[in-house]
């Protein structure tokens, strides 16, 4: 564990010898006692800025945000390691949001656009040219 072989691979090492032992409890151990002194005091440092943090942040109103911004504390400081399937699902619902804005943004741009309600337009006004013809001779 020390050396780095990841958690899931010991698990499973693990779980063929007849002994489970779940990842998430693996990496809990690993953070709990197998960490370098500079590394905890880092995690602590991290902790003591969250809550003062805290008590200066507004409340969130989307739920959505306030997780993602506990998620990122959390890895942030070592508390959580998310796995990669996860990271890539939490990607694919921000992406899917951001693209649902992007629809919702051009819908109400083509609305206003038809609308007649969007941008001033410049007109362009057309200036006679006056042109003397010369007299045939």
């Amino acid at each position: 564990m020390k050396e780095g072989m990841a958690d899931l691979k010991i698990s499973s090492w693990l779980k063929d010898e007849g002994y489970y032992i779940s990842r998430n409890t693996l990496g809990k151990h690993r953070r709990e006692h197998l960490t370098t002194p500079h590394e905890t005091a880092r995690i602590a440092a991290v902790k003591k800025m969250e809550q003062a943090q805290r008590t200066i942040k507004a409340p969130h109103r989307d739920l959505a945000t306030l997780v993602r911004d506990y998620v990122f504390s959390e890895v942030e400081s070592g508390n959580m390691t998310p796995s990669l399937s996860e990271g890539l699902r939490a990607q694919e619902m921000l992406d899917k949001r951001n693209d649902k804005t992007a629809d919702r943004d051009l819908v109400v741009s083509l609305a206003q656009i038809l609308g007649g309600a969007s941008t001033t337009y410049e007109i362009i006004e057309a200036k006679p040219v006056h042109e003397v013809a010369e007299a045939a001779s």
